[in-house]
């Protein structure tokens, strides 16, 4: 797993609120209809209780589309919760078939989401998607058994396997006046508890990925549904704020996978050709190269190399005077400078180009200790020098369009090598 750095949790401090944003106000606006359910016509209240198989379709066609498989199950398990909260388990009263349902899903519902985001992806036709399928599909017919424990088992028995089933999931743990008020079994609230906080953890370390966001708010707004059990409106209501979140996760988690470069976190070129789209009459773009990379992965080797590339990556994402930086492809990258001139640009590229030269970049060595403390046989590691080329262009008469500017921007790259490498070049 990623180590919790100063740097990334710098980045979450800044990413964080964002992330949490969309399922926050989800969450506010699902709280707030709940109040005015009782006033929306009959006939939209009625539609109500459909929404959140269809918000979940759609999220389930894009997870398929996009081999998210993590995505669909998700919704999936997000449509049984409001079948079972609107119909078999609308009904929690102790006894009842209902309860068994009730306590179940509300302990397999987090613990489900925690173990989908620790399964690496997939996708759905393939062996371990039909695997994957299988025991969860395993998993919910195991509870529709013990909820219907009656109809194929003895009565006297289905009754003692029921009851003892929802002592174990209802245990008392803690003292009553330690917990809020909620009709949520203790040791489901404690896995809703544990769960979002690993999910919190998952969007620091990760630099707040869309779908660990989008699990996020679909969890609180599934424990919510879960509190308010027997309100079917409000149930409905909180199963549609889950399905959403985790809908819009799926868009943001496509974009991404389409607009930014997976290696270093850039915007990829595909973004690139957006930007350029927006650009006025005045703006300079800029061509940047490592030098000497196909040297420096020939001797380190490619997973060195992809360490260059993304410490290069984030020494760019902080250029300053306005410029937004792109991942052109290779050890290539770019930065545009709208309604800057070249001139203007020259120094902020050259401050970029300084900040990776004294950055530099150190080597472990391939023998050293896994344990922190542990006395080294080597070294510890190389201290190599990194440095870039730029080259930079702006919009004239001469060069009218983007792809005529980055030409030349590219031809003025290529007299920065020529010259010596290591410096900017107009």
């Amino acid at each position: 797993m990623t180590a919790i750095t100063s740097d990334n949790l710098g980045r979450a401090a800044i990413r964080l609120p964002m992330a949490v944003f969309w399922p926050a106000t989800f969450l506010a606006v699902a709280w707030g209809a709940t109040e005015y359910t009782d006033k929306v016509p009959e006939v939209i209240r009625g539609l109500l209780i459909y929404l959140p198989y269809a918000v979940s379709l759609v999220g389930a066609i894009i997870g398929w589309r996009f081999n998210r498989s993590r995505l669909v199950f998700s919704l999936i398990a997000v449509s049984i919760g409001h079948w079972m909260m609107t119909g078999p388990a609308s009904d929690i009263r102790p006894g009842s078939s209902g309860e068994i349902g009730y306590v179940a899903y509300a302990l397999l519902f987090p613990a489900g989401l925690l173990v989908l985001s620790l399964l690496k992806e997939r996708g759905l036709l393939t062996r371990h998607g039909i695997i994957r399928t299988a025991i969860f599909a395993s998993l919910a017919a195991a509870v529709l058994a013990l909820a219907a424990a009656d109809q194929w088992l003895v009565k006297d028995i289905a009754a003692s396997v029921q009851r003892v089933t929802v002592q174990w999931l209802s245990i008392s743990m803690i003292p009553d006046s330690w917990i809020p008020e909620t009709r949520i079994p203790e040791p489901a609230l404690a896995a809703f508890i544990a769960t979002v906080a690993y999910f919190i953890m998952r969007l620091i370390v990760l630099d707040n990925p869309p779908l660990e966001s989008g699990a996020l708010g679909g969890l609180a707004a599934g424990g919510l549904a879960l509190h308010f059990a027997g309100n079917i409106q409000a149930v409905s209501v909180f199963f549609t704020a889950a399905a959403v979140s985790m809908l819009i996760a799926a868009i943001q988690d496509s974009y991404r996978l389409a607009f930014v470069d997976e290696l270093t976190g850039l915007p990829a070129r595909r973004a690139l050709t957006m930007e350029t789209m927006k650009l006025g009459q005045r703006y300079a773009i800029s061509m940047l190269d490592v030098d000497h990379f196909k040297k420096f992965n020939d001797t380190y080797g490619h997973d060195i190399g992809d360490q260059v590339l993304r410490m290069v990556a984030g020494r760019m994402a902080r250029v300053g005077g306005g410029g937004k930086p792109f991942r052109y492809g290779g050890e290539e990258f770019t930065a545009v400078f709208p309604g800057k001139t070249a001139e203007e640009a020259v120094p902020h590229l050259d401050a970029l180009r300084q900040s990776i030269e004294d950055s530099g970049f150190t080597i472990r060595a391939k023998n050293r200790p896994k344990k922190k403390n542990a006395k080294k046989k080597s070294n510890g590691g190389k201290r190599v020098s990194v440095a870039i080329s730029i080259g930079v262009s702006e919009r004239s008469d001469k060069n009218p369009t983007p792809e005529a500017v980055t030409r030349a921007a590219d031809q003025a790259l290529y007299r920065a090598k020529k010259g010596g490498r290591n410096r900017v070049s107009q």
